[in-house]
């Protein structure tokens, strides 16, 4: 008997060994959330405080009520666990390090949808639970991305200001991985900074809420405030409309800070 256990526990190792060595062989991650929509299936929201400072007594608050109410498991990255979601293959753009602490957190928002999936949302209460629209968006395979209804003069992409009612708002959403939708928006953004890297060495941010010009011309921090994030979010957004779920439940927009 115990022989034949020994024998049976070797086999299983064995496998195990195989599996790793072929996933492996063939740059196949064995667990990676993007690849089996973990984030989805697992409900995980992601916020992010970009600070080396402490939440305000008001982001607490916030922070509490939200994870009360969505009923998910809700991951807080700071500046004390980042490098535990930073994939190797896919590095910070080296001007991270240089934009707004807003900024950062477009960014990093931007970088999580695309390559973690999941739930994002800015640190703010919510009305109702998230656990409806996590199921929703799982179980549609035509559907990449849930949030909720987008309001009037909530679109920053000039283009497509007055197609509010059929987009989605940008301070909560859940998104599968690498889609369509999630690539175009964070290439734009790589393709922003990527043209704005000399002048954001030479001006980078001096305030949490910093924001500029991007005029060649413009001696100072070189990114205006909707220009990394609502612009491309919204263009992109509207371009894969057919694939938007707009059943979030909507953030509460006030006494957050």
């Amino acid at each position: 008997m115990m022989k034949h256990l020994r024998i049976a526990l070797v086999i299983v190792l064995i496998l195990i060994v195989l599996g790793y060595a072929y996933c492996k062989h063939f740059s196949i991650e064995p667990f990676v959330g993007s690849n089996l929509n973990i984030n989805i299936n697992h409900k995980n929201i992601y916020c992010f405080w970009t600070g080396n400072n402490e939440l305000t007594e008001n982001r607490k608050r916030c922070l509490t009520q939200f994870k009360q109410m969505c009923e998910c498991n809700v991951i807080l990255v700071d500046t004390s666990n980042l490098h535990n979601y930073v994939l190797k293959e896919h590095p910070l753009h080296p001007a991270y390090e240089h934009l707004s602490e807003t900024h950062r957190a477009d960014y990093l928002r931007t970088y999580f949808m695309h390559f973690h999936g999941g739930g994002y949302t800015d640190i703010k209460e919510t009305t109702g639970s998230w656990i409806g629209a996590f199921n929703e968006l799982k179980n549609d395979d035509n559907k990449w991305m849930c949030g909720y209804p987008e309001t009037f003069n909530g679109v920053a992409y000039g283009p497509v200001v007055d197609k509010w009612r059929e987009l989605i708002g940008n301070g909560a959403y859940i998104c599968k991985p690498q889609t369509p939708l999630t690539t175009e928006w964070y290439t734009e953004m790589v393709g922003l900074l990527d043209s704005r890297l000399d002048r954001l060495k030479r001006f980078p941010a001096t305030h949490p809420q910093d924001s500029g010009d991007g005029s060649e011309d413009y001696e100072g921090y070189p990114i205006e405030w909707n220009e990394m994030l609502g612009r491309i979010f919204h263009k992109v957004a509207y371009k894969y409309k057919a694939h938007l779920l707009n059943t979030l439940p909507t953030p509460i927009f006030s006494n957050y800070r």
